[in-house]
């Protein structure tokens, strides 16, 4: 079995400054999913082994539900960042500000998706269910209607 160095990443160490606590907890259960592909691990066993208790039941089902949904429609690998990494990948921001939106704008977070997935309908459908499981935990994610950053790239000459 493959060493895990990612397995004992913290929360509070996930991601960028700034972040909602729901924002930081999706985003490092995302970074965990990945990092079990990678590991050749199921990720439903890994996220019930490390998030089981840091999130309620209806908050994982809500996640693996959307990851799943993710997986099925995707049109390309996800980009997205090491579970330590203070950094925020492009991929990661877009479906979690997805969930964030979703809500109040379902088109946004459809159109915030639609370069990762062949179909974001149903992931939209999946991240409203997971936002509502955040928010009744008392973990809401905000919503952030501006458009993910996107880095300017070196002028190769």
């Amino acid at each position: 079995m493959r060493p895990d160095p990612f397995l004992h990443q913290s929360i509070p160490h996930c991601g960028p400054a700034g972040l909602a606590k729901g924002e930081r907890i999706l985003l490092w259960m995302l970074r965990q999913w990945v990092a079990a592909r990678v590991l050749g691990e199921e990720p439903k066993a890994r996220l019930s082994k490390t998030a089981g208790s840091l999130v309620s039941p209806s908050v994982a089902t809500a996640f693996l539900l959307m990851m799943t949904a993710v997986e099925g429609q995707i049109r390309r690998p996800l980009c997205v960042a090491a579970p330590g990494c203070g950094d925020y990948a492009e991929d990661e921001q877009r479906l979690i500000t997805a969930c964030g939106v979703c809500p109040a704008s379902p088109e946004i977070a459809q159109r915030l998706l639609e370069a990762m997935l062949i179909q974001p309908e149903a992931v939209t459908v999946m991240a409203r269910f997971l936002n509502t499981a955040l928010a009744r935990d008392g973990m809401a994610l905000p919503m952030r209607f501006d458009e993910p950053e996107t880095r300017a790239r070196p002028t190769l000459h």
